[in-house]
């Protein structure tokens, strides 16, 4: 796999209209702090857990955008 496509960076968006969608993110970004947490504990090279990361953390923000 090239290095161009391993992302280096990864970030979520959060939908910040009250504080029903602040308490919803809240919940899912400790959800995604423990998946991160397994995906770091996993016997993968780094790039692998780069890309598995991010999707997560891609699939996070998508849910969150709403």
């Amino acid at each position: 796999m090239s290095v161009d496509t391993i992302p280096g960076f990864s970030r979520v968006e959060i939908r910040t209209g009250g504080k029903v969608e602040i308490a919803i993110a809240a919940y899912e970004l400790r959800q995604l702090a423990g998946e991160l947490d397994r995906i770091a504990g996993l016997h993968h090279n780094d790039e692998s857990l780069a890309i598995l990361a991010h999707h997560k953390i891609k699939a996070t923000s998508k849910m969150l955008r709403g």
